[in-house]
């Protein structure tokens, strides 16, 4: 029986992030505005943030850059992360590991009869996978019977401009429950990290009106779901 874990299992470790934001902030605003980066440079203040986020001029944010490690996160969360492009990824390869051994990771949410009919399909897909490396098929050919639940290690460097675009996406409650926990959790980290631009950043309901149309969720203003 291949062994289930759901969403809650996965870890997000922020491995390294530019050392003082706020300043490096403060430098790259300074040096649009004066003719010499030796003169006094402003303090980056949560007001700044926020300005410049709603005034989009967010280039100068991409100097601060972030690398997080993943863990026991699924194949379907790796193909939604690999769609924000401007990010650089490297995942665990279905191509050179074999991947008999690996967890699947499922909702927390399932009833105990979906929890049955998830483990069902997940044991079948697992041992066709089995079977086909027994008859000699390459591990990369027989990745094709395994489920997107499958989960994997996954390395994420993204730079703070582009990272408050993903959250601004991805905080949003359309989203699937295994992407708020994974958007919730880097938004703690990076709050922690770089409190002045963070904590201006959410969903576009957080910020103004959503502009999702007939496609905005049901539930109302954001709210974390750990809040």
């Amino acid at each position: 029986m291949t062994k289930m874990i759901t969403y809650d299992d996965m870890t997000i470790e922020m491995m390294q992030g530019t050392q003082y934001p706020a300043e490096m902030l403060g430098l790259a605003l300074s040096i649009t505005m004066k003719s010499s980066p030796d003169d006094f440079i402003p303090k980056f203040t949560a007001e700044k943030g926020r300005f410049i986020l709603e005034a989009e001029h967010s280039s100068v944010f991409e100097h601060v850059v972030y690398t997080f490690l993943i863990q026991n996160m699924s194949r379907s969360l790796l193909a939604q992360l690999t769609r924000q492009r401007t990010a650089s990824p490297t995942s665990g390869s279905q191509h050179y590991q074999t991947y008999t051994d690996y967890p699947c990771s499922v909702s927390p949410c399932l009833t105990e009869e979906q929890a049955t009919i998830m483990q069902d399909g997940i044991d079948y897909s697992f041992e066709t996978y089995d079977k086909l490396l027994k008859t000699g098929l390459a591990k990369e050919e027989a990745r094709q019977a395994l489920p997107n639940a499958a989960v994997t290690n996954y390395l994420w460097t993204i730079d703070a401009r582009n990272l408050a675009l993903f959250l601004r996406l991805r905080l949003c409650h359309r989203n699937v429950l295994e992407m708020q926990i994974f958007a919730e959790a880097v938004l703690s980290m990076v709050i922690e990290h770089f409190p002045e631009l963070y904590r201006n950043v959410g969903p576009q309901c957080f910020r103004g009106k959503c502009k999702q149309g007939p496609m905005k969720c049901v539930e109302g203003p954001w709210i974390p779901r750990n809040a």
